[in-house]
Parts: structure tokens; C-alpha cells; sequence
């Protein structure tokens, strides 16, 4: 805890650096949880609902509510999971990500050639 009230960027910025270093770190934050939440929970859509004859417009709300779910799982990682040092990053990503990440380029078109799923 105390390392990161004395890391660099804390201390050799001034008040206002500090706040725009913070300031698109939480925007980062909304704008990957909007694209998540766009790409993986179908954006401004609700199932089974037709709201279309309303007046209200309620595919903004529907869109802030997936995007505030997303920030919300975003920032209780963060606050949970212990942050790693970089030099067992590094090890995470070369030993273990980078093999199942070529594991799954070569699995996969493999299982669609065998079962001949691809389509022309």
C-alpha cells in the first residue's frame, strides 16, 4: 500500500497531470465496459421486450445499465485480485498465455477441417 502512495507518477506530477492521468484511466474504463457490453451483451437490446411505440427512449438507459454492470465488474477485479509484479507478468504471458493462445489458432481451424464445419 505504501508503494503506491510513493510510486513515481504520484509524486513527480503536479495536481493537474495527476488528475488527467486518473482521469483517462476511469475513461479507459468506460469505454472498454461500453464495448464489452455492446459486443457481448447485444448493446442496446433487451430479449423478448419490443419497446419501439414508446415515447421514452430507453435504449440509452438499457445501454448505461450493461456498461454501469461492466465498470462495476472492472473495478471489484481490481480491487480483489492481487496486482501481479511485472516480471511475474512477463512469466504469466510467456509461459502460460502466449502457449494457449497458439494452442487455440491451431485447435481450432483443426476441429472446423475435421468436422467439416467451415463455411465457403
Amino acid at each position: 500500500m505504501e508503494s503506491e502512495l510513493v510510486a513515481g507518477f504520484f509524486t513527480e506530477h503536479g495536481a493537474t497531470i495527476f488528475v488527467f492521468f486518473f482521469l483517462g484511466e476511469y475513461s479507459s474504463i468506460v469505454l472498454f465496459s461500453s464495448i464489452s457490453a455492446i459486443l457481448f451483451l447485444g448493446g442496446y437490446h433487451l430479449p423478448e421486450i419490443y419497446l419501439n411505440d414508446s415515447i421514452l427512449n430507453f435504449q440509452s438507459i438499457i445501454l448505461g445499465i450493461k456498461t454501469s454492470f461492466f465498470c462495476f465488474l472492472f473495478v471489484l477485479f481490481r480491487a480483489t485480485l492481487p496486482r501481479l509484479r511485472y516480471d511475474q507478468l512477463i512469466l504469466l504471458c510467456w509461459l502460460y498465455l502466449l502457449p494457449i493462445a497458439v494452442a487455440f489458432i491451431i485447435l481450432i481451424p483443426s476441429i472446423l477441417s475435421a468436422f467439416d464445419i467451415f463455411s465457403y
